[in-house]
């Protein structure tokens, strides 16, 4: 076998450059929390994958489903039905919010949003226009891309997008630094519509708004919850005006936020929901899902995959979802984030943004997020870097995200145990302590 150098050399020359990775190892194996280099160095991983390895790297019982799927049948299309396929829309429409019970199995997020894209235009003819949020990401497809508002080097260069895409802000309450500022800040959000569709959009005209219910690549932001549910006011809104309302919950799914969706810690139900990442334990699968009576006017041919929703990507969804429920894994997920937050609350009080009061106290970080899917606000990105790392030199893995790159994002397996969850926010501590408390 090759050694880290010589792979690294073949990488820059023969892999296209577009594709970045954070961190120049070269992964001989992973296992549970964990990624190992060339020389069996272990590094925690608390990426998993940006949110896919639900229930860790390379799961036993995961790895058994795939390879027993693989003896059997890897692929057939569409010129066949089979039942791994079959039995996860099953089962999903028993996991799904409200009464989405009809999926369309694709390979990504990306694609699911394209997907989305199609069934609307199908639903909502001579509706020309779409409502996303600043802030969202939906994956790199070209349309996708249109809806992408995360960061502008995402767009740059693919002038002119898809037509008809309005951006509204993402109310970011976390912004406010007491209790009485965020109530009065949630509850001035209606005016982001009142004034679009006063100045510039008929509500007659947009066919659905899009929103990540947990921003992702945007900073790791719930909607507002507090004093104003963000959701359930999108929800009210839509049926108000005949507009569909789309949840992607392409990175917040499938238990990251420490329930099945993170809608549900709003009580709505969308019209169409978006699924991939943590939906198949690392394997390729992204959904589309609907009621059956929407679904069910997307004419035969009108879309397609040749491998969407392939019978290897099935049955690792089906074992996942069956090793989270049988292990309790939401158990792990509530414990895990109390821990998280309640370190950094006792380091620095004031920390937890999740709970505000009238005192406000002035802290390196702000901490909020459902489950574990956190995001770590530092005061600037060159802070959020050193951080970073230093956790990598102290073999932890970290990823930034946010517009401008001053978050840290935890979004570990959800089966991580107390011991690395500690480990690792004990090395965050170190670096904050290091690069910012020792300087200020």
């Amino acid at each position: 076998m090759r050694d880290k150098k010589a792979y690294l050399e073949a990488d820059a020359k023969h892999l296209s450059p577009a594709l970045n990775r954070a961190f120049d190892i070269v992964a001989k194996k992973a296992s549970g929390s964990y990624i190992y280099d060339m020389d069996d160095t272990a590094y925690l991983d608390m990426t998993s994958g940006i949110a896919v390895n639900q229930v860790g790297h390379a799961h036993p019982e995961v790895a058994q489903a795939i390879a027993e799927q693989a003896q059997n049948c890897i692929h057939t299309s569409c010129v066949v039905h089979y039942p791994a396929n079959i039995e996860l829309a099953e089962k999903l429409a028993s996991l799904m919010p409200g009464d989405l019970d009809n999926v369309f199995f694709c390979n990504s997020g990306a694609e699911s949003v394209d997907g989305a894209i199609k069934l609307i235009k199908i639903l909502k003819p001579g509706r020309n226009n779409f409502i996303v949020h600043r802030g969202s990401f939906h994956g790199r497809t070209l349309a996708a891309t249109s809806l992408t508002t995360s960061k502008s080097a995402y767009r740059k260069f693919y002038d002119p997008l898809l037509p008809g895409v309005n951006i509204v802000d993402f109310p970011n309450s976390f912004v406010a630094k007491t209790a009485s500022e965020r109530k009065e800040f949630e509850e001035s959000i209606y005016k982001n519509f009142d004034k679009l569709f006063a100045t510039s959009l008929a509500p007659e005209s947009v066919a659905a708004i899009l929103i990540e219910p947990v921003l992702g690549e945007g900073g790791y932001i719930p909607a507002p919850f507090e004093y104003v549910n963000y959701l359930k006011f999108l929800r009210e809104l839509c049926d108000k005006h005949g507009i569909m309302l789309v949840f992607d919950e392409v990175q917040s799914g499938f238990c990251r936020t420490g329930k099945w969706f993170a809608s549900e810690h709003y009580g709505v139900v969308p019209d169409i929901q978006l699924m991939a990442k943590g939906l198949s334990g690392g394997m390729p699968l992204g959904a589309i899902a609907t009621k059956k009576d929407l679904m069910s006017q997307m004419p035969p041919g009108s879309h397609g995959s040749t491998w969407g929703g392939n019978p290897v990507s099935c049955k690792a969804s089906l074992k996942l979802i069956e090793i989270i429920e049988r292990d309790n894994v939401l158990a792990n997920v509530d414990a895990r984030s109390k821990q998280v937050f309640d370190f950094f609350e006792a380091k620095y009080p004031g920390s937890n943004a999740m709970k505000l009061s009238e005192d406000h106290k002035s802290t390196p970080v702000k901490l909020r997020g459902f489950g574990l899917m956190i995001g770590i606000e530092f005061p600037d990105p060159e802070l959020t870097r050193k951080v970073k790392e230093y956790a990598f030199e102290n073999q932890v893995l970290l990823l930034p995200c946010g517009t401008y790159g001053n978050v840290i994002r935890l979004a570990p397996d959800l089966t991580i145990s107390e011991e690395d969850t500690q480990k690792a926010i004990e090395i965050i501590y170190q670096g904050i302590e290091k690069f910012y408390v020792s300087s200020n």
